[in-house]
């Protein structure tokens, strides 16, 4: 009799533990800026938000997901239109819409960020770029970071993506083009100097012109007074001595 008030003393216990352990495994919290995508046996039931929420143990299961801004950073090569290639580093700011979270899921499971995101923000970063010449792509980086903002942003419409802001962070050109474009700059340099000596040149030319024009024969002759020493020449093949005009 003992034995079986003892067995019995244990099955309950037993089973007072266990209804306290699926109680505890009934109740799970959604932090801040999370979503729980709730499936029973497989299917998608319901989406719970922030706080403290019940599922059906051993029948339920719960998915969160993430509804805060995510920053994907992506860094590729693209070719230009002159087909020059530039490796650029772009910056993405986006979210899920907390109002789709459902469809996301069903659609794109939990990595909505390679099977959609990567792909098609690869694809316009190829695209824009590729309508631009290598030599504007730093004059117009503010523009082409705009408008690839825009393809990406129709791209996603409708898929419960919700992008805030694109950049692109960081370019840099291949190690020939950097090198034809200093060759180029030397090149122009040494032209514009090459320019300024002949036009220094030709000034001067034409002072010395002006100024051998402006000097009349008296004027030649006193400077050349002005710079006589006084010594007659000691030997003088006749004529009139130098410098002196006999009238």
């Amino acid at each position: 009799m003992n034995g079986n008030v003892y067995v019995k003393r244990i099955a309950l216990i037993c089973g007072m533990l266990a209804v306290f352990f699926m109680g505890i495994d009934s109740f799970y919290k959604i932090d801040t800026g999370e979503r729980g995508v709730v499936l029973r046996f497989g299917k998608l039931i319901s989406v719970v938000g922030e706080g403290l929420n019940f599922k059906v143990p051993g029948m339920d299961e719960v998915k969160i997901m993430s509804v805060r801004d995510q920053n994907l950073t992506i860094k590729t090569e693209v070719s230009s239109s002159d087909i020059q290639t530039i490796a650029v580093e772009v910056s993405l700011v986006y979210s899920i819409n907390p109002e789709e979270v459902g469809k996301v899921f069903q659609t794109y499971g939990m990595n909505i960020e390679n099977t959609l995101i990567r792909p098609t923000l690869s694809e316009k970063i190829n695209a824009v770029i590729a309508e631009y010449p290598i030599e504007t792509f730093v004059e117009k980086r503010a523009e082409i970071s705009s408008r690839i903002n825009l393809a990406f942003a129709e791209q996603v419409a409708g898929s419960g993506i919700m992008v805030k802001s694109l950049l692109i962070t960081n370019h840099d050109f291949s190690e020939d083009f950097n090198k034809a474009i200093e060759d180029k700059k030397i090149a122009e340099q040494g032209a514009l100097t090459a320019k300024f000596t002949l036009e220094r040149m030709k000034l001067e030319a034409e002072a010395q012109k002006v100024k051998q024009a402006s000097l009349s024969p008296m004027v030649l002759q006193e400077m050349a007074i002005n710079k006589w020493d006084g010594k007659m020449p000691q030997y003088f093949s006749g004529g009139q001595l130098p410098f002196i005009t006999i009238k």
